[in-house]
């Protein structure tokens, strides 16, 4: 059954991709946005843009309060992550209690659990978020405290993601491309769980026929891997040398991020697997890599060999 639906963070990484899955599935979606070029593309992929900023509620609540449901997408890059994330959760409340949302589909993240090298994660592991998502885990409860406001809320844990030309490892294509070299953090001994940015899509998509109120998920392929070896694939494919950057001088100029990518987190997705149906497309970023270097040439706009 179509229904509207409300996307935040429509034209960013994840959030651009949830909503053109849900588009093609026919329902009627409503993309924020803050800038008019990218309202041109939602437009093309079937999104009915609305230009807003969610520290100004004014510039969306009546497009969101007339939705069935809402995906939450949107995240900062700065210090105001958090922040935002709030404002967020606050208009969505405001839209259910006066308004017609009755569903909330939650992007949180795999470092909400921590550094846990040596054991498999899922659902019932503990959380111990990693500094840089620190807000997440009361975030994820106050999420789901919207059902005193009648919304079912849904939360999805997704792996580092690839895919396309942005986030962690279109960085690191980035890199190898300009600079010929691939660093990864640490002694690359740390576990990635990774997963495409589509099949995070189409997990949403199944999420929002299928799941059930208060349930959470992780998402992730079959095959996590050392950062060093995520590494060595990409430096496979695009001629480029791997080197690894010591642990302490992440920590220094990174910081908290610096902490999370030095983090192993092997991550099970076995629950979306049984109860939504899910099974990922892109089952291995080694196997796949040379594809995916072609892909993020193509959105660079450079030749593809």
């Amino acid at each position: 059954m179509s229904q509207r639906i409300f996307v935040t963070g429509a034209s960013g990484y994840l959030g651009g991709a949830i909503a053109a899955r849900l588009a093609r599935a026919g329902h009627q979606v409503f993309g924020l946005t803050r800038s008019a070029e990218h309202a041109r593309g939602l437009e093309a992929a079937g999104v009915k843009p609305v230009i807003g900023d969610l520290e100004e509620r004014a510039t969306f609540i009546g497009a969101l309060q007339n939705c069935d449901a809402v995906v939450h997408a949107a995240i900062a890059d700065d210090a105001n992550v958090a922040l935002l994330d709030q404002h967020a959760l606050e208009a969505i409340r405001e839209a259910a209690v006066d308004g017609r949302v009755r569903r909330l589909l939650y992007t949180s993240g795999l470092w909400v659990h921590g550094d846990r090298p040596g054991v498999v994660t899922d659902e019932s592991s503990p959380l111990a978020p990693l500094d840089v998502v620190h807000w997440r885990a009361a975030h994820e409860d106050a999420a789901l405290d919207l059902a005193d406001a009648e919304v079912a809320t849904v939360i999805f844990r997704g792996a580092i993601v690839y895919g396309e030309a942005r986030g962690i490892v279109g960085d690191l294509f980035r890199e190898a491309h300009q600079k010929r070299t691939v660093t990864y953090p640490g002694d690359g001994s740390q576990i990635w769980s990774l997963v495409h940015r589509d099949d995070v899509a189409e997990a949403y998509a199944l999420g929002l026929e299928h799941a059930a109120a208060g349930e959470r998920y992780l998402l992730a392929d079959d095959q996590p891997l050392a950062a060093r070896d995520v590494a060595a694939a990409i430096a496979r494919v695009t001629g480029a040398e791997t080197r690894a950057w010591d642990a302490d001088d992440v920590r220094e100029r990174l910081g908290a991020y610096g902490d999370a990518l030095l983090a192993s987190v092997r991550v099970s997705a076995a629950k979306a697997r049984r109860e939504l149906g899910w099974v990922p497309r892109h089952t291995s970023f080694a196997a796949e890599a040379d594809a995916l270097y072609r892909e993020w040439l193509a959105g660079q706009g450079l030749a593809v060999a």
